[in-house]
């Protein structure tokens, strides 16, 4: 893979690392013309207890030690919570809201990790101003913290899919238009609204995937995720005052192209998956959806705008 040779002559850039239960997927990014291009993408095949050890060789071989690192949460891992937001200057937010989570959790507030992202305020509809707080067990992140900090690389962030996507979609948004984009694995998924660089909705998803290759099954699953697309376009309409997307961004880690055909043929508007070029991949690198959270974590200094976890 003649993109990370020649990419390993520099130190500058970013590593984003998706932990999946059945591996890793690495993505690595490098300053051009005022945004970060991907260069190179990978998979790591290695469960929880080989973690360490894999990523520490992926590091050494590819000649990534000490680049800035962007680790990205799966949903599972954390809670993404909506709340009114506290009347206290920016820098006492994350502690204002974190009294107000506290009744919130199924775990002590002593064990949590809490960051916050504004809410668009022109989505309010007259409501009193809200943040996005997420929070996230600190026993269930240290291992994951190590394993990054043992590998060579340096730490810099801690970030959640949601966020991610959002990085991803930024070189497909239009100014003032909104981008829908529905992110999909085996039995899970995420459909996001995303306009002007901000996740506006955010819905977990459930679907058998694999039935898509089932010719009795596919149009049954093809409109269950249409239903939900437009349901979500609903709420964005009626409930926040937005104008719906006339384009969805979709990808999934199976039967990708019966994906988009079915929601091609279901909704009546632009659907496509990733545009490689657009993120910058060279020729030699094509990205599936498997690896869209670990490219947009390493996007996230184009997107900007956040603390780490």
């Amino acid at each position: 893979m003649l993109s990370w040779l020649s990419f390993s002559k520099g130190k500058k850039g970013l590593v984003g690392i998706e932990v999946r239960p059945d591996g890793m997927a690495i993505a690595v990014s490098e300053p051009a013309g005022g945004q970060s291009h991907i260069r190179a993408i990978d998979y790591l095949d290695a469960r929880a207890a080989q973690r360490a050890g894999a990523l520490k060789a992926f590091v050494n071989e590819r000649k990534l030690e000490k680049m800035a690192c962007n680790l990205v949460l799966p949903p599972e891992m954390y809670a993404l919570h909506q709340i009114e937001r506290p009347s206290v200057e920016e820098s006492e937010l994350r502690e204002a809201v974190r009294w107000k989570v506290k009744d919130l959790l199924d775990y002590a507030i002593d064990d949590a990790i809490i960051d916050v992202f504004e809410y668009p305020s022109d989505a309010l509809r007259g409501r009193p101003a809200q943040v996005n707080v997420v929070t996230a067990r600190k026993s269930l992140l240290k291992e994951l913290i190590r394993v990054i900090n043992d590998s060579g690389l340096v730490l810099s962030s801690i970030d959640i899919t949601e966020l991610a996507l959002r990085n991803l979609a930024q070189p497909f948004e239009e100014d003032g238009k909104s981008l829908g984009l529905m992110m999909m694995r085996e039995n899970t998924g995420l459909m996001l609204l995303i306009k002007n660089g901000s996740v506006y909705l955010s819905r977990r998803l459930d679907a058998d995937m694999e039935a898509l290759a089932d010719p009795e099954r596919k149009s049954w699953v093809g409109q269950q995720l249409a239903l939900e697309v437009q349901r979500s376009f609903d709420y964005f309409e009626s409930q926040m005052g937005q104008a719906p997307p006339r384009r969805l961004m979709a990808g999934s880690v199976v039967n990708e192209a019966e994906l988009l055909s079915q929601l091609d043929e279901a909704l009546g508007l632009t659907v496509q998956t990733l545009q490689e070029d657009k993120v910058g991949l060279p020729d030699d690198q094509l990205a599936s959806a498997i690896h869209w959270v670990a490219c947009g974590g390493a996007m996230r200094k184009a997107a900007g705008g956040r603390k780490s976890v």
